[in-house]
């Protein structure tokens, strides 16, 4: 007969991820605020040079920045 093993300690194992210190807020927040630059980047440059693809990518790109500020809050 086959012996269940029911105590695995997985308990331990994710309270231990929860205390890790860093908040989804603040991992959400510092990687919105660097797309956010290099999109507003792409666009200005797709605005200067009529270029329409970096133009498209800087909004697309702001437009994810904006979901993932408000996945954050």
């Amino acid at each position: 007969m086959p012996k269940f093993i029911s105590n695995l300690h997985l308990d331990d194992f994710f309270c231990a991820a929860n205390k890790s210190g860093l908040s989804s807020n603040l991992v959400l927040s510092s990687l919105a605020f660097p797309l956010s630059i290099v999109s507003g980047l792409l666009l200005l440059d797709g605005a200067l040079s009529a270029s329409l693809t970096s133009a498209g990518i800087g909004i697309l790109g702001l437009i994810a920045v904006q979901a993932i500020k408000a996945r954050g809050q």
